[in-house]
């Protein structure tokens, strides 16, 4: 049996040497594709690790932006356990130090200093803004995974973010529909829009700035605008918090509101 032998000059094995580098370069980018591929799901996980928390102690700032041009300015320190709890007491001004909010489930008690009084709503009242400000006592105090609430599908993909929208049959929820611009790097939700009942938007959320602890990043700065009332807003900047405390067993009580 005669032997073929092929030689090969020097312009065929430049393009096979070029080819196999194109098809190299092909696979290569498909499997880091699909190494960094995250479902709605995932990235409605990874936000979860994120931004819920077993207990939280903060210092807050609150700016309201009225449509007549004013602002009204509230501080106040805030703990909170879960989904369950919170405690909330205002520092500033002088008029409102010393109100408290103690939520325990759908439960909201709110102490007068001034008067000695304590008032009980719940349900939807929770529901209700802080303050005549864009933020309600559920949305300060919110921290249960969206995973356990929403069913979510990836709507829009960049190199920096992705874009899901959550939808959810509980009609108990504050919002209904949810799209949420995320940030790929950090994780953090760059823009909120909440939706209720036939997706007509109501709030918009926007975070200005973020922070990490530990291995968590959390929105520190963000601006909180109604999309049914304009040139209203609110800015809600975070000026001090930690994570992970053990709280007295009487923390969330009537005692510690009424104190």
């Amino acid at each position: 049996m005669r032997e073929t032998i092929f030689f090969l000059g020097e312009i065929e094995m430049k393009t096979i040497l070029k080819n196999t580098i194109i098809v190299s370069s092909i696979l290569l980018i498909f499997l880091v594709t699909n190494i960094n591929a995250q479902t709605a799901e995932e990235w409605m996980d990874r936000v979860d690790k994120n931004l819920v928390y077993k207990t939280a102690e903060s210092v807050m700032k609150m700016t309201i932006h009225l449509p007549n041009g004013k602002e009204r300015v509230f501080r106040m320190s805030g703990k909170v356990q879960g989904d369950e709890y919170a405690l909330l007491e205002f520092l500033e001004p002088k008029r409102d130090k010393g109100t408290r909010y103690l939520k325990h489930d759908d439960n909201l008690w709110i102490y007068f200093p001034r008067v000695d009084r304590t008032m009980h709503i719940q349900g939807h009242m929770l529901r209700e803004s802080v303050q005549g400000g864009d933020l309600s006592f559920e949305d300060m105090t919110e921290s249960s995974a969206w995973q356990d609430k929403y069913t979510a599908e990836i709507k829009e993909e960049t190199d920096s973010t992705v874009t899901i929208r959550m939808v959810t049959d509980d009609m108990t929820v504050s919002y209904p529909f949810r799209e949420i611009l995320i940030d790929r790097r950090t994780s953090i939700p760059l823009k909120i829009i909440n939706s209720g009942v036939g997706e007509v938007s109501i709030k918009e959320i926007v975070t200005v700035e973020s922070k990490r602890f530990g291995k968590r990043y959390y929105p520190t700065v963000t601006d909180i605008r109604s999309l049914l009332v304009e040139n209203k807003w609110t800015r809600f900047e975070v000026e001090d918090i930690k994570f992970g405390m053990k709280f007295p067993s009487d923390m969330f009580s009537k005692e510690m509101l009424e104190r």
